[in-house]
């Protein structure tokens, strides 16, 4: 037996002890090389095998890490026969651990909030490049890792809203919904990707729900005026104006529809 393969099969039976002493980075490394090594190896079939099963269970180990989920995002997953896709994941959590790992915690905090920020902006970019299938697969992957983060699905909705992608903002607000049923802001943005979809009462309703939730939100009055809007419901444009403006007298956008919606009452 060659001495690379004994190498790699030490490295791979030390990821569990690596990780219990909370050395998260030498057990990622260890792991990242071990496969290296069995991509480009030439093993036996038997060699291979049993590679594959070590794979399979310190995969499965670093997937489960407790301090992994804390600080990273994204889920490391492996069957067989995923040797490439299993590298690719281990390379970015590799670059990602020696870039922003520390002792403390709150570091650790931060650099997830930026690492999400980055693939945020990242999705943008790719839908503004016209690349709908890789964005939404940036964006599943972070829900993947924090299925039940609320704010995470808006912010991702609100990516797909502003860039005319309605059906998809709508599935995002719906799993937040799944998440968070009471959610003023949740019914809120789904008024909004409603509106959009051009699906005027259904967002209606979502609006008249996310009032309930919150009575004094003038922006949510204003949003619910921009459905009659473009219903050319001129009466119930010109109430909900006013019931914005009796709640801020200084929103300038709802004083522009007020004066819109009497001008059109009058030509009537």
């Amino acid at each position: 037996m060659s001495a690379d393969i004994l190498k790699a099969k030490k490295q791979l039976g030390e990821v569990n002890m690596l990780l219990k002493q909370g050395k998260l980075l030498a057990a990622v490394s260890n792991l990242h090389e071990a496969v290296g090594f069995v991509l480009k190896a030439s093993l036996l079939k038997h060699e291979l095998q049993t590679f594959v099963e070590s794979l399979d269970k310190a995969a499965y180990l670093l997937a489960h890490d407790r301090e992994l989920k804390k600080i990273y995002p994204l889920q490391i997953s492996y069957k067989p026969g995923e040797e490439k896709e299993l590298y690719s994941s281990l390379s970015d959590l590799l670059g990602f651990l020696q870039e922003n790992l520390t002792e403390d915690v709150g570091s650790h905090l931060t650099a997830l909030a930026e690492y999400r920020q980055k693939q945020l902006d990242l999705a943008k970019k790719t839908l503004h490049d016209g690349e709908l299938a890789k964005a939404q697969q940036l964006c599943q992957r972070l829900v993947e890792a924090e299925k039940t983060d609320v704010e995470l699905k808006i912010a991702i909705a609100d990516i797909f809203l502003k860039a005319e992608h309605y059906e998809q903002a709508l599935e995002y607000l719906k799993d937040a919904y799944a998440n968070d049923s009471n959610s003023a802001h949740v019914f809120n943005r789904l008024g909004m990707a409603l509106r959009k979809a051009g699906r005027f009462e259904e967002a209606e309703q979502f609006y008249i729900q996310a009032l309930e939730r919150q009575p004094k939100n003038e922006a949510i009055y204003f949003n619910l005026g921009r459905v009659y809007l473009d219903q050319q419901q001129w009466k119930n444009v010109l109430t909900t104006a006013e019931q914005a403006l009796s709640l801020n007298p200084h929103f300038m956008e709802a004083q522009k529809m007020k004066l819109f919606a009497v001008k059109k009452l009058e030509d009537a």
